[in-house]
């Protein structure tokens, strides 16, 4: 065997983990291994390989004997499976100076390279990548007294021994009673869901349409101050600058505390207002800048910036990443399409003036769609107003396809690694995105994705008769022409209505790494128009 006796020795005793009967059990479960081992004799320069996200023991075999023809296989293959396949180059070397890399992007400055936490690396290509983000000249960190960070409630503490929030979910008459947890925003969107009005399990949730929400609009929450204002407000924390503000009093970049590392985005952060506040299910980080917010908020929407927590192979986000994370100039269409993501109410309105740049009305759609129309951008204003925001699914999208290529073109990526990131380590987005379809209104009129449930129309419609309902299968093929369904819609205040929406035919679907392709090459040609 390549590695001798103890490489043997494992492998045995990982096959009846991973396997039973012959078959690999990684159709039914989700989980991996990561191997460390002493590589070959003739590989005298590593102090030893590391190999992630090992499904089976056949990979490791394969890892070791393959001829390695064809591209890295990813985490999942094209049938979204755990992919079993080995390849020589998911074998990543480890000497001195890869030790002092994985130091100075993981670990407190000054760790010596021997105590540096290991990363869980897919493959050698990746370690390139890792080498730009270690030579960004600043981070987050550097900002030392110009943040603050703070997981604000402890779920437990708040509510059962200090009695500071309450469990009551319902409608906050304003922001000082809007108290948020994880389900209710995604990645650079503050108003991704909201509870049932009876919230007893995870599931209980309404996903919401940017399209219908009043600017004021403020979303059903499970918690809500149990203590007077001025209590509230004494409790709550602090930032370390200037006359010690309340952190409340600032706009604030809130990411999911739990790390889902097979799901389909890990880093899960937005922009949420003043005097909001949070569970420790969020964590949040408060600057003393909001142009330095929103271009951090940015970059956390990004795929490298995900791509980078994935490696840490956390479970939790916390200072501790966040410090590390690469602090990058915030362009104007950064700043732009962060905004227009991220300001969806009346009560970004500050945000979006203190950051407003005449030079906003001067950008452009990377891709020529007629649901991408640069009257978006041509039409903006100083002040806040509704067609600020961007609304609809289609053009979400595409905004954080761009905020994708834009941060990548920072961190000095090359194309190729921006799409080996997104293919090897993105796996379920890259399932959600072959059957994510949309409307000739930018509309998502089906998904696979299962954090957009009551999203679009269901895959296979249902009853029979004058009872039937439409579902996925029957419309699909459509050329032309419109269709409806009627929704019963209770994530507003004032009760359930009915609604309606309609949907234009023919659908169609997006491909990630041909406009990946077409938005490089877009702000390349920019660059290079530049006096």
């Amino acid at each position: 065997m390549p590695c001798g006796d103890p490489y043997n020795r494992f492998c045995e005793a990982l096959r009846p983990v991973h396997e039973i009967g012959g078959t690999p059990v990684h159709n039914t479960v989700k989980f991996s291994i990561n191997v460390y081992a002493k590589p070959r004799e003739q590989q005298v320069s590593a102090r030893f390989v590391s190999l992630a996200n090992l499904f089976a023991a056949s990979t490791l075999d394969e890892c070791f004997t393959s001829e390695g023809i064809g591209a890295v296989p990813g985490i999942k293959d094209a049938n979204s499976r755990w992919e079993v396949k080995g390849h020589p180059q998911r074998i990543v070397s480890v000497d001195e100076q890869v030790l002092r890399l994985f130091a100075r992007l993981y670990d407190e400055p000054g760790t010596p390279s021997r105590q540096a936490r290991l990363p869980a690396l897919h493959s050698q290509q990746l370690q390139s990548v890792l080498e730009k983000f270690s030579a960004a000249p600043k981070r987050l960190g550097d900002l030392k007294g110009e943040y603050y960070a703070t997981v604000m409630w402890d779920e437990t503490n708040a509510v059962k021994k200090e009695g500071t929030i309450r469990r009551d979910t319902s409608f906050p008459t304003d922001p000082t009673e809007l108290i948020l947890s994880g389900p209710l925003f995604n990645v650079a969107n503050p108003l991704y869901q909201t509870p049932k009005a009876i919230c007893n399990t995870n599931r209980a949730y309404d996903c919401l349409d940017l399209t219908t929400l009043l600017n004021e609009y403020l979303p059903r929450t499970n918690y809500r101050p149990d203590v007077s204002p001025s209590e509230y407000l004494a409790r709550t924390p602090r930032v370390p600058w200037g006359e010690k503000s309340l952190a409340t009093e600032f706009y604030r970049v809130l990411s999911r505390t739990m790390l889902s590392q097979s799901g389909e985005r890990t880093l899960i952060s937005t922009i949420i207002p003043p005097n909001a506040g949070h569970i420790d299910l969020g964590f949040s980080l408060t600057f003393n800048d909001p142009r330095t917010a929103v271009g951090i908020a940015g970059s956390f929407a990004s795929v490298p910036a995900d791509f980078f927590v994935k490696t840490t192979g956390k479970g939790h986000f916390r200072n501790e990443i966040a410090r590390q994370m690469p602090l990058l100039v915030a362009t104007t269409q950064l700043l732009s399409l962060t905004l227009a993501l991220n300001c969806l109410t009346t009560h970004y309105a500050d945000l979006w003036r203190e950051c407003w740049d005449e030079a906003f009305r001067q950008q452009r759609w990377a891709k020529q769609d007629p649901r991408l129309s640069n009257a978006f951008f041509t039409n903006l204003t100083p002040t806040w107003q509704r067609d600020c925001a961007l609304r609809r699914d289609y053009a979400r999208r595409q905004a954080l396809v761009e905020i994708d290529v834009l941060v990548a073109q920072a961190l000095k990526l090359t194309l190729e690694e921006l799409i080996t990131i997104y293919r090897v380590q993105f796996p379920v987005m890259q399932q959600y995105e072959r059957d994510t379809w949309y409307d000739q209104h930018g509309r998502i009129v089906f998904t696979a994705s299962k954090g957009l449930t009551g999203v679009g129309f269901p895959r296979k419609g249902s009853g029979r008769g004058a009872n039937k309902t439409t579902g996925w299968e029957d419309i699909a093929a459509m050329t032309s022409g419109c269709v409806s369904r009627t929704i019963i819609d209770d994530t507003l205040p004032g009760g359930p209505v009915e609604r309606t929406i309609t949907y234009e035919a023919p659908f169609d679907r997006c491909d990630r790494v041909e406009d990946y392709r077409g938005v490089w090459g877009y702000f390349e040609k920019q660059e290079s128009n530049k006096p």
